[in-house]
């Protein structure tokens, strides 16, 4: 009775019931696995024939492209065009144009964006000048050169011109071609009733497609697909992507292999190229849904028995990641389940021991955080201010220097006083006029700085002593890299509708490029050499603001390589009433 009983009280021998189970998923997995095989093999097919659809058109493309190629490399002959006359010229081209009516709407001549000839010679009115100088400029820099397709007032159409030196290498001649884009809706093969293809240019606009286009709702259709297919460009290589519209599932092959980097899409309705899946499909989910009702009545009362302990153990596990230390598993049962609530139980006790510990040697690490963080004064801010006093004292600007020394001590005993390091934000102010001032006697007017903060704003708020001292220093030296420039700095605030203060520090100086902003916030392992008045960085400002408000709060910074950068500083601040 005894063995019995320690029998179906281990989970171990629970579980053995749900592995014979398993064998009914095994069945399930053989039934996946035959279906999978046949739907690779049916859709194997299909995209071989998508594949080789693509090729075809792309083979297309570049048998039209090279064949209307050599014609321009015939008319651009530079001995062809100076042995004939304009009017045999003009001829030759007429016969051309006759030739492929079908393809080409014009030819025409360019020289230094004027028109010196075009076949036919009515169509002259529709080609404005501003054309004739951007195909005589694109020609001229690409030697060929494919358009993207435009209205040319008869349809849509595509220009394609090749440039030439006259034997003198006196004249630049272009010669063009517009070709009609409606004539690469043939693609070179007859119409698949089961797969269309899309033709865009290489800065992503549609060029051509085989869709039929015979009432309205098949132009809304393609204009959707064309819309889709213009937002998968983005995607580079020849992967078979599956796209939805309302229409339904389409897959897509991509591919530009061709000279002028034209993508071709092949494009093939999932619904209509396997028919035979959508048999297969219906009855392998008949045959599934019988196996998963026979493997819940089976599994059921099996699963009941266990669900019960495992649900009240993940109720008191979520209480207790939720922060309740004072959680605790009741289950009376002699069993796994049972040892894992006792083991619960003595864990939660010591995360409640651990956790007051640790909470007081947070504490403790905070305090020293503040410290370490607390700028200190450096000798070469110093050095450098007493040198500037001694010239002052050699020259008949001595009486400056009482004032100077005035705003030296009291930037002095503001940066290494430690009673507090969150000042009021008028306090900052008025020592960053007195920074400013020891700033310009050694640099010159080399800046500019206004502050533009209200009164009530800044008797109100607070912030971490020496924050804009820093960034106003960093704006001024990041500003001497630019020569014969005055950079002005300015200070604002505002106050944001959730109750933050807004403080924003801009200069004019150079900028920065992106990777030096994200340097930045990074911490710097070596030895500062900066010569500023202390060796707070960006990244100590922002981790002072961060540890003393929280991390909702901080620095961003914006950058204009051309206009300088915008610092801004979100703060708590109490509502003004």
């Amino acid at each position: 009775m005894f063995t019995r009983r320690r029998l179906f009280t281990s989970i171990g021998n629970k579980m053995f019931l749900i592995a014979f189970l398993s064998v009914l998923s095994g069945l399930i997995m053989i039934g996946v696995f035959a279906y999978s095989t046949v739907y690779v093999l049916i859709k194997e097919n299909q995209e071989k024939s998508l594949q080789s659809s693509v090729v075809h058109v792309e083979d297309y493309l570049k048998w039209y492209m090279l064949n209307i190629q050599s014609q321009l490399l015939y008319f651009s002959n530079v001995d062809i065009f100076e042995s004939l006359s304009r009017e045999n010229y003009m001829l030759l081209m007429n016969n051309f144009i006759t030739l492929y009516s079908n393809d080409i709407n014009a030819a025409y001549v360019i020289e230094q964006g004027e028109l010196l000839a075009i076949s036919p010679e009515l169509y002259k009115h529709s080609v404005p000048r501003q054309w004739l100088e951007e195909v005589d400029k694109q020609a001229s820099q690409w030697g060929f050169w494919w358009s993207d397709p435009f209205d040319s007032g008869f349809g849509r159409a595509v220009t394609v011109a090749k440039s030439f030196r006259s034997s003198d290498k006196t004249r630049t001649i272009t010669v063009a071609l517009e070709l009609n884009v409606e004539s690469f809706a043939s693609l070179g093969e007859s119409r698949p009733t089961d797969k269309t293809i899309y033709i865009f240019s290489r800065s992503g606009k549609f060029v051509a497609s085989n869709t039929p286009i015979d009432h309205y709702s098949q132009k809304l259709q393609r204009d959707e697909m064309v819309r889709i297919l213009g937002e998968t460009l983005i995607e580079k290589g020849k992967d078979f992507n599956t796209i939805h519209t309302p229409q339904g599932d389409f897959k897509i092959l991509r591919s530009d292999n061709n000279r002028w980097d034209w993508i071709v899409f092949s494009v093939v309705n999932e619904a209509k190229a396997y028919p035979l899946l959508t048999s297969l499909q219906k009855q392998f989910l008949l045959i599934l849904l019988i196996w998963i009702t026979i493997s819940l009545i089976i599994s059921y009362r099996l699963a009941a028995y266990i669900k019960k302990p495992i649900r009240t153990i993940i109720r008191q596990m979520n209480a207790g990641s939720l922060g309740r230390l004072d959680t605790r598993i009741e289950i009376k049962r002699n069993d796994e389940f049972g040892l894992i609530a006792t083991h619960f139980n003595k864990m939660m006790l010591n995360l409640n021991d651990l956790f007051n510990n640790l909470k007081e040697a947070e504490e403790r690490k905070r305090v020293q955080e503040m410290k370490v963080l607390q700028s200190q004064i450096q000798p070469h801010f110093l050095y450098n201010t007493l040198n500037a006093f001694y010239w002052l004292s050699e020259t008949e600007r001595s009486r400056e220097i009482g004032p100077l020394i005035q705003a030296l001590m009291g930037l002095l005993k503001y940066s290494i006083d430690k009673v507090g390091d969150v000042v009021p934000l008028e306090e900052e102010v008025r020592q960053l006029h007195n920074y400013a001032e020891l700033m310009k006697l050694r640099y010159g007017p080399v800046f500019d700085l206004d502050i533009v903060i209200p009164d009530s704003i800044a008797a109100q708020a607070t912030i971490p002593k020496l924050t804009l001292i820093t960034l106003v220093e960093n704006s001024i030296f990041y500003g001497l890299s630019k020569p014969n420039h005055r950079n002005h700095i300015i200070i604002s605030s505002a106050e944001s509708d959730a109750g933050q203060l807004l403080l924003e520090v801009s200069d004019t100086g150079p900028g920065m490029k992106e990777d030096a902003i994200r340097d930045l916030f990074k911490k710097q392992e070596t030895r500062s050499t900066f010569k500023g008045l202390n060796n707070l960085g960006i990244r100590n400002i922002q981790e002072r603001i961060q540890l003393y408000y929280g991390y909702e709060y901080g620095l961003s910074i914006e950058n204009d390589e051309e206009e300088g950068l915008l610092v801004k500083i979100r703060l708590p601040f109490p509502s003004i009433s």
